[in-house]
Formats: C-alpha cells, structure tokens, sequence
C-alpha cells in the first residue's frame, strides 16, 4: 500500500535528515535518481516531503530533493585489482559525505561490485562491519542504520557479469553468501545495542526486475522505492512516539 489511510503522520518542528548511500541502485544507474525518485513521489503524495530532507554529495534525479550519496561502480573498499579491474569504494567516501549533516536515517545497500570484482568475498563481512561503524558514530544519537541486503544477480545477462567468472548458479550462491554475511552484522550489532535493522531489499526484486542483469528495470526501482519508503513512513511513526516522549523529557526526538 502506497498511501498512508490513517490520517499525517506526525512531523517534527526540524525535518529528519536521510542519508542514502551505495552504489548504483542508489545512484540510479540508467535511470537518474533510481528508487528516489518513486521514495520522493510517495512521500510527496503523502504530505511528507517537509518532514524530510535528504543528503549527500551527489544530485540527481527527478524528486523534491536530489541529494544522496550513491557511487555507481564503487565497491565496500577501493580494489586495486580483480577480476574486473581496478574500484574505488564507499568506506574512503564516508568522512566527506557525513561533512554534508549528521544524518537521522541512513539507508545502506552495498556489496554488488564486491561481488562482481570476486574481491575477498569471505571478508566481505569485515568490510562492511566498519563501514557501519563509521556511520554509527557519524550519525545523531537518536539514529537508526538500515542494513540493505543485495538484490540478485542474473548471470546469464552478460552485459555487467563477465561469464568467464560466473555462472548463474556461482552468480546466485555469492549473492546468498554475502546476504547471509549482511544478515549476521545487523544481527549482531543489534545485540550489541546498537541501532541497526535489516532492511530485506533483496527479496523485493526478482531476476524478472533486472534491466542488464545487475540494475533494475524502472519498474524494478518503483518496487525498492516503496520499500523503502515503507520503512521510512515506520520510521517517522517511531519518531511520533519519540517526539511525544521529547515533550516529557526535554530530550530532542
């Protein structure tokens, strides 16, 4: 359901600041803007675009605000060399991207170009742990880290996917792989109290979803666009109910 039925959510004096960071799904490869521009139109429709803003170094896209910080091609690190050449990743990009404003919400969904570069896929997980952690500490204290899983991969689309190295089933086992490894660090940090929840984004889109094998079609963002804006309209209600509390409290929401 794209509409909120029981009446605005409640909206903060200051309007949350939302971080999306990744790589090209973010960024919106082949279609500038990608999922935001479908999160931006449903927050528009809803009456929510005041109540949130958004950030990063990067703009584009066709929503109310344009700004992210997604990297199309980037990997979790930079890689000197692989199977596919030479990256740059996210984790270098992250003290510059938090310079934009201490996010509220950051929307996390990366691993793709670690896959496609075959890069020390078994330590994928430690990667990505420090990548969280940077954020953790970067992010308002009232914060909450949603932790994307990847979404699939169709090898036998050769546009991205060299077959030389994957086949359709090695292509599926280490997206499994690398989502069972995302699974374990949200499970963990969570229970280390810290704030960071799975966001499932994988299982939203299908291989049918795929416009090259790797980025989606713009049905296939529309589809992570309500996810994630499903989780967001979650996340202002949290908000209500903390913002009610800051009225006791003194303590901003």
């Amino acid at each position: 359901m794209n509409n909120i039925q029981n009446g605005p959510l409640f909206c903060a004096p200051e309007p949350i600041r939302l971080l999306c960071l990744g790589d090209s799904l973010t960024d919106g490869f082949w279609l500038p803007g990608g999922y935001r521009n479908t999160l931006c139109r449903l927050l528009t429709e809803n009456g929510l675009s005041s109540a949130v803003q958004f950030l990063g170094i990067n703009e584009s896209g066709t929503g109310y605000d344009t700004h992210h910080a997604g990297f199309s091609s980037f990997a979790t690190v930079d890689i000197a060399e692989s199977v596919t050449g030479g990256r740059r990743g996210i984790a270098g990009m992250l003290d510059e991207v938090l310079q934009c404003g201490t996010p509220d919400v950051i929307f996390l969904q990366i691993g793709t170009n670690d896959i496609l570069s075959l890069y020390e896929l078994d330590r994928f997980r430690f990667r990505l742990t420090a990548i969280c952690e940077r954020l953790l500490r970067g992010m308002h204290a009232d914060g909450m880290l949603y932790l994307g899983q990847l979404a699939p991969l169709d090898a036998n689309d050769p546009t991205f996917i060299d077959p030389r190295f994957f086949s359709p089933e090695s292509a599926d086992a280490a997206v499994a792989e690398c989502n069972r490894q995302i699974a374990e660090i949200a499970a963990r940090l969570s229970a280390e109290g810290k704030p960071v929840i799975l966001a499932d984004a994988g299982s939203i889109l299908t291989k049918a979803d795929l416009h090259d094998g790797v980025h989606p079609t713009a049905e296939g963002y529309e589809k992570l666009g309500v996810f994630w804006f499903s989780i967001l309209a979650g996340e202002l209600n949290r908000r209500r109910m903390l913002s009610v509390t800051s009225l006791v409290t003194g303590k901003r929401a």
